[in-house]
């Protein structure tokens, strides 16, 4: 087997043992996932006065979404769950359920309080993948949120004219349709169009949900 092919069939195999991760690798080589696409990042506003110990605790549920990321999967109930340690580390845990496997795939994340300054809601976030073989960096701003209800955050990477961009939709219940009007009034404020988010399934949950 020359050089090329023993590349090819490890890279096969690595795809193969990665596929139960929140990674849709056939999508991704039929350009679904492909993350970067033209154009250039917004630079959103964020929370001001951000309230870091009330945003990352217990479950978000994401309502809708846009844009693609290297997570970013086919699947059924999106959700995450944050925690603060006592030492400043924020733990993410990042799930969704896979019909198809009838089990949840979930992705870890973390950051640090003390990335957060003059009180505004924006910081990395660090995601370990492929079981901790490769970690990527991604910014997020929280553009909006009232901490008890809803939150709006957004995410984009620019590479000269390329941007690898997503963005949230989140409740804290699951199917909430509560404060439609104050999302609304987030995304008109920073030129983002609802009409351009795609609206998650977030009936059929699976048993079992994972927990930090």
């Amino acid at each position: 087997m020359n050089t090329m092919l023993a590349k090819a069939f490890l890279t096969l195999c690595t795809l193969s043992i990665a596929k139960p991760l929140l990674i849709d690798y056939e999508k991704f080589a039929l350009g679904g996932y492909i993350p970067w696409k033209l154009g250039k990042c917004l630079v959103p506003t964020v929370q001001q006065n951000f309230q870091t110990e009330k945003f990352f605790k217990d479950h978000w549920y994401q309502q809708s979404s846009y844009g693609n990321f290297l997570f970013q999967a086919d699947g059924i109930c999106p959700t995450v769950e944050y925690k603060i340690t006592d030492a400043g580390e924020i733990l993410e845990l990042d799930y969704h359920f896979e019909q198809m496997l009838m089990k949840y795939i979930s992705v870890n994340g973390n950051s640090y309080t003390q990335f957060i300054k003059d009180g505004q809601g924006y910081l990395p976030v660090t995601y370990s993948i492929l079981g901790g073989l490769l970690s990527i960096d991604v910014p997020m701003f929280i553009v909006g949120t009232d901490y008890d209800n809803w939150a709006v955050v957004y995410s984009c990477k620019q590479q000269l004219f390329m941007k690898a961009e997503m963005s949230w939709i989140m409740t804290r219940s699951r199917n909430s349709t509560d404060q439609q009007q104050a999302i609304l009034d987030t995304l008109q404020k920073n030129n983002m169009k609802i009409t351009d988010y795609i609206k998650s399934v977030n009936v059929g949950c699976g048993p079992d949900e994972p927990h930090l």
